[in-house]
Formats: structure tokens, C-alpha cells, sequence
């Protein structure tokens, strides 16, 4: 079942609506482009494709502002509702644009088919965090994605075989776009119903102005801003990848005339990666927002387009890259579109995915613009621009990681972790999802602080001995996380300085993690807490979280066998535990906390 209590029982409907539309869209635009590429306009297919892109790019450009203060004042139910009524309006000037034959017309209903999914998208995006509990979110983003692109790959592969089927009659098969459209309106109406959030904004009546004050807004929130430039820098590539692939599969696959067929499913097989990407992602990152996972979409779709380059003339081998760089693709941008949704507010939620959507949009112009630039004025070929594309996504994966160490950071420890070890959590629900709070666990390896750092959403800010934080090798990585170096030997007035800066950080709103034992276990057994965090918790009202990492000892990273590192691993992946207990006094002493963990400990000892 979809949900298995997990998901809302009326979540079904909302994933046929916008898989319905989804499907809709890319059906037409697939049936638009096959019209482009076997009649009108077919000595010069990449311009006038670019022209279509770009035309399709522009609403979610200008009407971004408009759309955002519609789903942050209207219930994004009925918004849904609403856009579904004009999507069958718009199908049917598709099939009136078909019976004259007219590209200008089907030029403009690609422009009105825009502006619908410009205003369903923040509409569907937001009403996710709305419906779903806050640890359902990236699952459920999961389940859009895939259905999303499962729909998308059986919209793109249906256009050829029907036309086939009504004898290359466009009319003819227009007119399924209007049926599409019609049970879409009709599943619509089974979403779950939800209310106004409401918004203080008046109306932008000016969509340049809102635009640009929109941007500033999301400008100010850095971590959903550079998210969102990381999403739009995807609809780029995704956008260039699929408008690429009908004219790459006519000139260096061989596919034309009777491999109409063979030529429409090159971009389902995008679809089809995208898909399992989308729910890999889901199942990768358990009930959190596994933001690791962006680095490593990154990288893959760098190689799979670099691939394409070498993939000419060979089919099956090209397909094969496709659904693999959907599969990084599905990687890459199910954890984005989850952040968005988990760290908005719920009051300003449609503007923040709205004006994501506007970036989208001017990053859609950017990448049509580009593919235009490359295809027509520069004449690459269509294996010389996957090539450009995949050097290019190389140097972004790169500067992601620059100017967001964190999702370096959680790429490190995700990798770490899901390759040495299989983590069973208990008790996430006990961390705050917000504010501050005072984590401390036992210590058992040398990859502690990566192993939690894996294992929950928020960042965590941990107090280190400052000689592990002075090693050359870790010291990069340290500063990069944050670490607040703490060193005894050097004097009261430096311990004084570290517990003030961790302070600092619950200010601040952050969890601070400290393994009060002070050192690594050498024999397996929990050893005696220290009181310095009791100091860092002074005039502070969060609550301190005990935390047990059972049967890490004996892993790779721990002393077992009076000897770190240098060892064979018993198992690989090797199984622990990570317990996160229920939350205790902010004026709990280190012989309270460590009678806790003690106890969790003798809990699954048994």
C-alpha cells in the first residue's frame, strides 16, 4: 500500500492528480516536438525546438510572484482544483491549434500549458508539508517524484505509438490530452481538503517588482536560497538533457521514419531513472532530509552526461546511461525539494516554493538560451553538448560544496556510513526538529560524530579535544563542521573560552553535541561523564538528549582488539545501533546522564 500509516489515507489522489498532469504535459509537449522534428520544421529541428523551450520557460519567470501569494492566501486545495478546470480549457485550444495546423497557436497553447504549471507546482509542493507528519516529508516527496516521472515517461513513450496507431494524425491524438485532462479534474477532488494558510502580502500586481522583491526575500534565508539555486541549476540540466535527447537519437542513433517509436522513448528512459532515483532517495534517507545525497546526484549526472559523448551510435547503451543519469537525477533532487518544504515557514510556504519556481523559471530561460547558443550559433552536435553539460555539472557539484560544506559534510558521512555500516535508529523523534538542545552519547570510535551526523536531520555543532582537532588531516573537516575545540591541558581560560562559544551555539537555536567521557573507550564500557556540559547548560532551558551507539564496538573505527583502524572488518556492512533517549532536566548532573545511558545501554544489552 502507499501509505501503510505512514502517508495520509487521502494522499492517493493527490498522487494521481499530479501524475495526471504531469503525464498531460509532457504527452503534448512530446506530441509538439515530433510535429517539429517529422514535418514543419524539420530542416532546422534544434531552432525551432530552442524557440519552443523558450517559450514554455517564460510564465514560470513572470508569473511566479502571482502564483506564490495565491497558494500562501487560497486553501492550495482548491488552487488545485481550480488549475485543473483550465487545464481541460487549454487541451482543448491544443486540439482546435492541431485541426488549423497552426504552429503559432500550438506555440501559444505551450505558453498557456506553462503558466497552468506554474501555478499547480507550488500548489503540489506545498501541500505536502500540510498533510504529511514533518518525518513523512522526504518519503513522500519520494513517492511525487517517482509517480511524477513514471508519468512523464509514459506521456513522452505513448505520443509515437498512437500517432502510428491514427496514422501520424495529430488531431487525432490530441484529443486524448482533453481525456487526460478530464480524469485529472476528477481525481482532484478526492485530495484531502485543507485551509487558508493566509498572508499578510498584499497582491503583486506588478510580477517584475514581485520578482525581484520575492528573490531578495529568499536571498535572506541562505540555506533555502542556495538550495533553491541548486534545484534550478537541475530543471537547467533536466531541461537540456531532454530536449537534447530527440535530435541526438535522429542524428547519431539512426532513429527516423519506422523508429519513430524507438526515438520517443529516449526520453522515458530519463523517466524510468528518475523514478527509481526518486524512491531510492526516499528509502536512502529513512525520515529524514538526507541532504548527503546531493553531492553524490551531482556527480553522477556529471558522468552519465560525459558518457553520452561516447555512447553514439549504440542504442541500448545509451539508454542504459539515460535511466542511470535519471537515477542520479531522482538522487539529486528529491532531498532539495524536501528541504524546501521542511524549513519554510508555514505562513510564507507558497512564496518560498513559488519563488523557488521563479528561479526554476529563470533558470529554465538560462538553459534554453544556452541550448540554443550551443546547438545553433556554435553548431555543437548533440554529443558535444551532453559533453559540455557534464564538464559543467562538475565544476557546480564543486562549488555546491564550497559555498555549502554541509551537504559535503553529510555526502562524507552518508557515504561512510552506508558503506561500512547499517544504522538502525530508535528514538529520532526525541531530537527537536527546532531550537536547541544538548545531545550527549557514549564514545566508542573514531567516526562517532560522522555516525550521528548520519543518523539525524539537523546539523549538529560537537565539542571536540582540541589535540584529534589539531590532526592535519581532520582539521579541515573539523572546521568545516564547525567543531568547538576544547583543550584541558592548555588552562581554565581556554576550557572557559570553548563551553562559551558551545553556549553560543544553543543561543543560537543549534543541537551541541559533547561525548562527556572525554576520550574513546578502550574496552567496550561506558566510562565516567564529566561535568563540563553542565556548565555549557547554565541559564539554559533546553533539554539534554542521552544517547546510547550500541554495538559499535567492534567495528573498524573502535579499539576493539587493542588496535584502531588496522583490522578486518568483522562485517561489512557492520550493524549498530544508534538510541536517542527521551529528553531529561536542562539541570541534569553528568551522574544522572550517564546513569541514562547506562541503563539504555543494559536495555539492548538483553
Amino acid at each position: 500500500m502507499l501509505s501503510r500509516g505512514f502517508l495520509p489515507r487521502r494522499f492517493k489522489p493527490f498522487i494521481a492528480t499530479q501524475a495526471l498532469g504531469a503525464m498531460n504535459d509532457n504527452f503534448f509537449k512530446t506530441l509538439l516536438q515530433l510535429f517539429v522534428l517529422q514535418g514543419m520544421a524539420a530542416a532546422h529541428a534544434e531552432e525551432a525546438i530552442s524557440q519552443a523551450t523558450l517559450i514554455f520557460t517564460v510564465p514560470f519567470v513572470l508569473f511566479g510572484p502571482w502564483s506564490g501569494y495565491l497558494n500562501d492566501r487560497y486553501s492550495k486545495t482548491k488552487v488545485m482544483r481550480a488549475i485543473k478546470f483550465l487545464e481541460i480549457a487549454i487541451m482543448l485550444l491544443g486540439v482546435l491549434s492541431y485541426y488549423y495546423g497552426n504552429i503559432h497557436c500550438l506555440m501559444g497553447v505551450l505558453f498557456l500549458m506553462a503558466t497552468h504549471s506554474t501555478f499547480f507546482s507550488p500548489a503540489k509542493s506545498g501541500i505536502i508539508p500540510e498533510i504529511c507528519r514533518p518525518e513523512a516529508i522526504t518519503v513522500a516527496n519520494s513517492w511525487v517524484e517517482m509517480t511524477t516521472f513514471i508519468a512523464i515517461l509514459f506521456g513522452t513513450a505513448i505520443a509515437g505509438p498512437l500517432l502510428s496507431f491514427h496514422h501520424n494524425n495529430y488531431l487525432k491524438v490530441s484529443i486524448y490530452c482533453v481525456g487526460v485532462a478530464v480524469l485529472g479534474t476528477i481525481a482532484s477532488f478526492g485530495i484531502q481538503k485543507t485551509s487558508a494558510v493566509g498572508t499578510s502580502e498584499r497582491f503583486p500586481y506588478n510580477p517584475l517588482s514581485g520578482i525581484y522583491r520575492d528573490l531578495l526575500f529568499l536571498k535572506k534565508q541562505k540555506g533555502l536560497f542556495l538550495a533553491s539555486l541548486a534545484n534550478s541549476y537541475y530543471w537547467l540540466l533536466g531541461l537540456i538533457f531532454s530536449v537534447n535527447i530527440l535530435v541526438y537519437g535522429k542524428k547519431f542513433l539512426g532513429l527516423d521514419g519506422d523508429a519513430g517509436v524507438w526515438l520517443t522513448l529516449l526520453p522515458a528512459y530519463l523517466g524510468i531513472g528518475i523514478a527509481a532515483g526518486s524512491m531510492l532517495a526516499g528509502r536512502w534517507s529513512g525520515k529524514k532530509v538526507e541532504l548527503g545525497l546531493v553531492p553524490l546526484g551531482g556527480i553522477g549526472l556529471s558522468v552519465t552526461g560525459i558518457a553520452l559523448f561516447f555512447s553514439v551510435g549504440s542504442y541500448w547503451l545509451t539508454a542504459v546511461i539515460l535511466v542511470l543519469a535519471g537515477i542520479f537525477g531522482g538522487l539529486f533532487i528529491v532531498p532539495l525539494y524536501a528541504f524546501l518544504q521542511f524549513e519554510a515557514k508555514d505562513d510564507e510556504k507558497g512564496r518560498v516554493l513559488a519563488t523557488a519556481g521563479v528561479m526554476n523559471g529563470i533558470f529554465l530561460v538560462i538553459g534554453s538560451i544556452l541550448y540554443w547558443l550551443l546547438a545553433v550559433k556554435l553548431a555543437f552536435n548533440p554529443a558535444q553538448i551532453y559533453l559540455v553539460m557534464g564538464i559543467l555539472t562538475i565544476l557546480v557539484v564543486v562549488y555546491i560544496c564550497t559555498i555549502i560544506p554541509e551537504y559535503f559534510i553529510r555526502f562524507i558521512a552518508w557515504l561512510m556510513t552506508h558503506t561500512f555500516y547499517n544504522i538502525k535508529i530508535v528514538g529520532a523523534e526525541n531530537v527537536p526538529l527546532a531550537g536547541p538542545a544538548m545531545l550527549i552519547p557514549n564514545h566508542v570510535s573514531f567516526v562517532d560524530a560522522l555516525l550521528l551526523s548520519a543518523s539525524i536531520q539537523r546539523f549538529l555543532k560537537f565539542v571536540m579535544y582540541k589535540k584529534y582537532f589539531d590532526v592535519p588531516v581532520l582539521r579541515w573537516l573539523c572546521k568545516i563542521m564547525e567543531v568547538i575545540p576544547i583543550a584541558p591541558y592548555e588552562g581554565k581560560e581556554s576550557v572557559k573560552t570553548s563551553l562559551e562559544t558551545a553556549q553560543a551555539k544553543l543561543d543560537l537555536g543549534e543541537i551541541v553535541c559533547i561525548f562527556a567521557e572525554g576520550k574513546l573507550t578502550l574496552d567496550g564500557k561506558i566510562g565516567e561523564f564529566r561535568p563540563g556540559f553542565e556548565k555549557i547548560m547554565e541559564g539554559h532551558d533546553c533539554p539534554i538528549i542521552p544517547v546510547y551507539l550500541h554495538n559499535v564496538w567492534g567495528s573498524i573505527f573502535s579499539y576493539s582488539g587493542e588496535k584502531f583502524l588496522w583490522k578486518f572488518p568483522k562485517k561489512i556492512p557492520y550493524p549498530i545501533t544508534i538510541v536517542y533517549g527521551e529528553p531529561m532536566s536542562p539541570r541534569s548532573t553528568a551522574i544522572e546522564v550517564e546513569t541514562r545511558v547506562k541503563a539504555m545501554a543494559a536495555e539492548f544489552a538483553g
